[in-house]
C-alpha cells in the first residue's frame, strides 16, 4: 500500500450518496484508499454490496434517497456500523 496523499483523512467518517457506480464509486474508492471509513448509499444494491466487499473499512446500505424514511434508516445504519 502506498502512503496516503491526505493522511488527515485516516479514520475520518465519510458519507457518499450514489456511491455504488460511476463517479460515486470512484469517490468511495479514493476515500477508502486514504484510510477513511466510508459509508455509502445507493439504490443499486448488487453493485454496492460488491464494492463494499472489496474495500476494507467501507459499509453500504441500499436505499432510495427520494424516500426520506429510507434515507434516515440508511444513515442510522451507517452511523451504527462506522461508529
Amino acid at each position: 500500500m502506498t502512503s496516503a496523499l491526505y493522511p488527515s483523512l485516516r479514520e475520518q467518517r465519510v458519507l457518499i450518496t450514489g456511491g455504488a457506480t460511476g463517479i460515486g464509486a470512484t469517490l468511495v474508492e479514493r476515500f477508502a484508499a486514504q484510510g477513511a471509513r466510508v459509508g455509502f448509499i445507493d439504490i443499486a444494491a448488487d453493485a454496492g454490496r460488491e464494492l463494499a466487499a472489496r474495500l476494507p473499512g467501507c459499509a453500504f446500505v441500499a436505499a432510495d434517497l427520494t424516500d426520506i424514511a429510507q434515507l434516515r434508516a440508511a444513515i442510522a445504519t451507517l452511523r451504527e456500523q462506522l461508529g
